[in-house]
Protein backbone atom coordinates (compact mmCIF):
# COMPACT_ATOMS: atom_id res chain seq x y z
CA UNK A 1 0.00 0.00 0.00
CA UNK A 2 1.65 3.31 -0.74
CA UNK A 3 -0.47 6.59 0.53
CA UNK A 4 -0.01 9.81 -0.93
CA UNK A 5 -1.67 13.30 -0.09
CA UNK A 6 -0.74 16.50 -0.49
CA UNK A 7 -2.01 19.86 0.19
CA UNK A 8 -3.77 21.85 -2.42
CA UNK A 9 -1.10 23.70 -3.88
CA UNK A 10 0.54 20.44 -4.76
CA UNK A 11 -2.25 18.63 -6.22
CA UNK A 12 -1.68 19.58 -10.02
CA UNK A 13 1.95 19.72 -9.49
CA UNK A 14 2.03 15.32 -8.74
CA UNK A 15 1.20 12.87 -11.26
CA UNK A 16 0.31 10.32 -8.51
CA UNK A 17 0.05 6.96 -10.27
CA UNK A 18 3.65 7.68 -11.69
CA UNK A 19 4.95 7.93 -8.12
CA UNK A 20 2.61 5.05 -6.38
CA UNK A 21 5.06 3.12 -9.43
CA UNK A 22 8.41 4.61 -8.69
CA UNK A 23 7.92 4.03 -4.76
CA UNK A 24 7.45 0.65 -5.42
CA UNK A 25 10.21 -0.33 -7.35
CA UNK A 26 12.14 1.98 -4.75
CA UNK A 27 10.68 -0.44 -1.71
CA UNK A 28 11.04 -3.61 -4.05
CA UNK A 29 14.52 -2.93 -4.10
CA UNK A 30 15.53 -1.72 -0.77
CA UNK A 31 13.36 -4.45 1.36
CA UNK A 32 12.75 -8.10 0.82
CA UNK A 33 9.34 -8.44 1.77
CA UNK A 34 6.75 -6.10 0.36
CA UNK A 35 6.37 -2.68 2.29
CA UNK A 36 4.44 -0.10 1.79
CA UNK A 37 4.55 3.50 2.91
CA UNK A 38 3.11 7.00 3.34
CA UNK A 39 3.94 10.17 1.16
CA UNK A 40 2.87 13.83 2.32
CA UNK A 41 3.58 16.92 0.16
CA UNK A 42 2.93 19.91 2.36
CA UNK A 43 4.61 23.14 2.46
CA UNK A 44 7.87 24.91 3.72
CA UNK A 45 5.56 26.12 6.99
CA UNK A 46 4.58 22.55 8.22
CA UNK A 47 7.40 20.67 7.08
CA UNK A 48 9.43 23.36 9.55
CA UNK A 49 7.11 22.54 12.36
CA UNK A 50 8.02 18.98 11.72
CA UNK A 51 11.75 19.45 11.11
CA UNK A 52 11.67 20.77 14.83
CA UNK A 53 9.70 18.92 16.67
CA UNK A 54 10.99 15.69 15.90
CA UNK A 55 14.79 16.59 15.01
CA UNK A 56 15.22 19.99 17.37
CA UNK A 57 16.40 22.40 13.79
CA UNK A 58 14.05 25.54 13.26
CA UNK A 59 14.20 25.74 9.52
CA UNK A 60 12.78 24.00 6.38
CA UNK A 61 13.83 20.61 5.24
CA UNK A 62 13.13 19.49 1.72
CA UNK A 63 12.63 15.64 3.26
CA UNK A 64 12.07 14.36 6.42
CA UNK A 65 11.47 10.47 6.98
CA UNK A 66 10.18 8.02 9.57
CA UNK A 67 11.33 4.83 9.52
CA UNK A 68 9.16 1.53 10.84
CA UNK A 69 11.47 -0.93 9.28
CA UNK A 70 14.24 -2.55 11.67
CA UNK A 71 17.57 -2.01 9.37
CA UNK A 72 17.16 -4.92 7.19
CA UNK A 73 20.62 -4.44 5.54
CA UNK A 74 22.25 -6.35 9.19
CA UNK A 75 19.55 -8.35 10.32
CA UNK A 76 18.89 -11.78 9.91
CA UNK A 77 15.97 -12.17 7.37
CA UNK A 78 15.18 -15.30 8.23
CA UNK A 79 13.81 -14.27 11.47
CA UNK A 80 10.90 -12.18 10.01
CA UNK A 81 7.27 -12.87 10.41
CA UNK A 82 5.33 -13.29 7.46
CA UNK A 83 1.69 -11.67 8.04
CA UNK A 84 -1.33 -11.13 6.01
CA UNK A 85 -0.89 -7.26 6.58
CA UNK A 86 1.35 -5.90 4.26
CA UNK A 87 4.30 -4.25 6.40
CA UNK A 88 4.84 -0.23 6.38
CA UNK A 89 8.47 0.70 5.91
CA UNK A 90 7.66 4.51 7.08
CA UNK A 91 6.66 7.79 6.14
CA UNK A 92 7.64 10.53 4.26
CA UNK A 93 6.86 14.26 4.13
CA UNK A 94 8.55 16.53 1.51
CA UNK A 95 8.27 20.43 1.22
CA UNK A 96 7.03 21.10 -2.07
CA UNK A 97 8.15 24.33 -1.98
CA UNK A 98 11.99 22.81 -0.97
CA UNK A 99 11.37 20.36 -4.11
CA UNK A 100 10.29 23.59 -6.78
CA UNK A 101 13.23 25.86 -5.64
CA UNK A 102 15.77 22.92 -5.78
CA UNK A 103 14.38 21.71 -9.08
CA UNK A 104 15.24 25.54 -10.44
CA UNK A 105 18.70 25.21 -8.87
CA UNK A 106 19.35 22.02 -10.46
CA UNK A 107 18.05 22.59 -13.60
CA UNK A 108 15.47 20.20 -13.70
CA UNK A 109 11.49 19.74 -13.41
CA UNK A 110 9.97 19.04 -10.25
CA UNK A 111 8.98 15.72 -10.98
CA UNK A 112 12.80 14.52 -11.12
CA UNK A 113 13.41 16.51 -7.83
CA UNK A 114 11.00 15.06 -6.24
CA UNK A 115 11.78 11.45 -7.18
CA UNK A 116 15.40 12.00 -6.76
CA UNK A 117 14.39 13.39 -3.23
CA UNK A 118 12.23 10.07 -2.89
CA UNK A 119 15.37 8.07 -3.27
CA UNK A 120 16.84 9.85 -1.02
CA UNK A 121 13.78 9.05 1.46
CA UNK A 122 13.38 5.73 0.95
CA UNK A 123 16.95 4.62 1.46
CA UNK A 124 16.58 6.42 4.67
CA UNK A 125 13.53 4.14 5.52
CA UNK A 126 16.09 1.04 4.74
CA UNK A 127 18.25 2.00 7.72
CA UNK A 128 21.11 4.28 5.56
CA UNK A 129 22.28 7.47 7.04
CA UNK A 130 24.61 9.51 5.73
CA UNK A 131 25.07 11.28 8.58
CA UNK A 132 26.29 8.39 10.44
CA UNK A 133 30.21 8.49 8.16
CA UNK A 134 31.47 9.85 5.13
CA UNK A 135 31.71 6.40 3.84
CA UNK A 136 27.84 5.43 4.50
CA UNK A 137 26.84 8.42 2.76
CA UNK A 138 28.71 7.69 -0.29
CA UNK A 139 27.38 4.06 -0.17
CA UNK A 140 23.74 5.85 0.24
CA UNK A 141 24.50 8.21 -2.71
CA UNK A 142 25.90 5.35 -4.95
CA UNK A 143 21.82 3.47 -3.55
CA UNK A 144 20.00 6.32 -4.80
CA UNK A 145 21.68 7.00 -8.40
CA UNK A 146 21.12 2.79 -8.40
CA UNK A 147 17.51 3.24 -7.73
CA UNK A 148 16.98 6.39 -9.72
CA UNK A 149 18.10 4.20 -12.77
CA UNK A 150 15.69 1.37 -12.01
CA UNK A 151 12.84 4.20 -12.75
CA UNK A 152 14.64 5.61 -15.79
CA UNK A 153 16.35 8.74 -14.38
CA UNK A 154 19.53 8.48 -15.51
CA UNK A 155 22.78 11.68 -14.96
CA UNK A 156 20.81 12.91 -12.13
CA UNK A 157 23.87 13.11 -9.82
Amino acid sequence: MIEIRCGANWESLINQNQLEEVLKVFLKNLFINERGLSLYLTDDKEIQKLNLKFRGIDSPTDILSWSYADDERDSDLSQVQYTNEMELAGDLVVSGERVKEQAAENGWDFDTELIRLLAHGCAHLAGWDHERSAEEAREMLELEIYLLKEVDQLNIY
